[in-house]
């Protein structure tokens, strides 16, 4: 009885930290990978990440290649955005070298959030869709 009720104490002390720490779970919209993914990855991602200039070896152009990954190995795990390092690496601080994009100005908690449940509704990307960067981007980076 006694191990009982110290696990239910044990347990109970911990709810409060997976709630705080999981609260990106809560939105149950369906996410539309044209109408808000795209748009977030093509203006926050491509600059880097595109076939002209693939930096890390990571080219987020076309499904197969974003699933695919660069150096580091897969970036989508498809139904873990907290496996994933595409998702990871938005919530770094500036001050991480790793920290994505590498710019001052980070994501705006929305558009993290997009990515959040994309990958969690297990990252849908409709065939034949493709990321364009901005032909200046692909202008300065050749």
């Amino acid at each position: 009885m006694k191990q009982k009720w110290l696990l239910t104490l044990g347990a109970a002390a911990l709810l409060p930290a997976c709630v705080i720490l999981d609260v990106t779970q809560l939105s149950n919209e369906p996410v539309d990978f044209v109408a808000d993914v795209k748009p977030v990855l093509e203006s926050r991602c491509l600059e880097c990440h595109h076939s002209r200039y693939v930096f890390a070896g990571l080219n987020l152009e076309t499904k197969k290649l974003a699933m695919k990954g660069g150096r580091s190995g897969p970036v989508i795990v498809p139904e873990a955005p907290h496996q994933s390092l595409l998702y990871k690496v938005l919530l770094l601080g500036h001050e991480n070298p790793v920290a994505m994009p590498p710019t001052p100005e980070r994501l705006e908690r929305e558009q993290e959030q997009i990515i959040h449940d994309w990958i969690k509704q297990g990252a849908p990307w409709p065939e034949g869709v493709r990321l364009v960067p901005p032909q200046d981007w692909t202008k300065s980076r050749s």
